[in-house]
């Protein structure tokens, strides 16, 4: 059963797949710095008061965010950044950002965002330059959010990845480099042979993780990539039989 995370991953790609496919080969990925750290509890707290009437509700809100953390074992005040963790996060991050998608679509930009990953899709190197100078200018004195400049670029679409996905000419999606790295550093983990667990053991866990990874790259043309690490993780199974 999908949940409403994967409705709006997957629609997400499959508007960033048709952009593509119209020759918007070129992206603009805007990289916000410790975004859940950084937002502004007063910036956050308007837009709220502009859907939300309920008066306890808000102050219910404000209480969470400013609620304190302990730093070596002194409670600090938090002036700016949600708690980690929790489920309101993503929801204040869709709320937060809203008025960044209405401001890309007042500017008739080609963008997909989920979250706080946000793509914006053009036809040159720069076209997307000047995209990347004026959005960064608006989330700064805006919303009071920081760009990293040191991650956001403006690049051809096969250099970056969107949502762990990796875009291809003609609208084609495959999976990013870094991802097929992540996936062998957790099999890695897995199935390190010090562990002192059986390996039913192990081949229970490797099912378990490969069967959700599996099912979140399921659009992705991988069939080679599934056969080189069906072998790779065999060989390792063989070697942890072995010993």
């Amino acid at each position: 059963m999908w949940t409403g995370a994967d409705r709006w991953r997957t629609d997400a790609l499959a508007a960033a797949r048709g952009y593509v496919a119209d020759g918007r080969v070129i992206v603009v990925d805007l990289d916000l710095e410790k975004f859940f750290d950084r937002v502004n509890h007063d910036i956050l707290m308007a837009r709220l008061a502009r859907r939300i009437a309920d008066k306890r509700l808000l102050r219910i809100i404000r209480r969470f965010l400013q609620a304190g953390m302990m730093c070596n074992g002194v409670r600090v005040a938090r002036e700016e950044g949600p708690p980690p963790g929790g489920p309101l996060l993503p929801l204040l991050a869709i709320l937060l950002l809203d008025e960044l998608d209405q401001e890309l679509e007042r500017r008739g930009h080609c963008f997909c965002r989920h979250a706080d990953d946000c793509h914006i899709y053009v036809q040159s190197q720069a076209a997307g330059e000047r995209v990347l100078a004026s959005v960064t200018k608006f989330l700064e004195r805006k919303l009071k959010l920081r760009v990293n400049r040191e991650k956001s670029a403006v690049a051809f679409i096969l250099e970056r990845k969107f949502l762990g996905h990796r875009l291809l000419p003609g609208g084609g999606l495959g999976i990013a480099p870094v991802s097929l790295q992540r996936v062998k550093d957790r099999i890695r983990r897995i199935t390190r042979r010090n562990r002192g667990v059986s390996l039913d053991r192990m081949i229970s866990e490797l099912n378990s993780f490969l069967t959700g990874w599996v099912t979140y790259f399921r659009n992705a043309a991988c069939r080679s990539h599934l056969r080189d690490l069906d072998g790779w993780l065999r060989r390792k199974l063989r070697c942890v039989r072995l010993k």
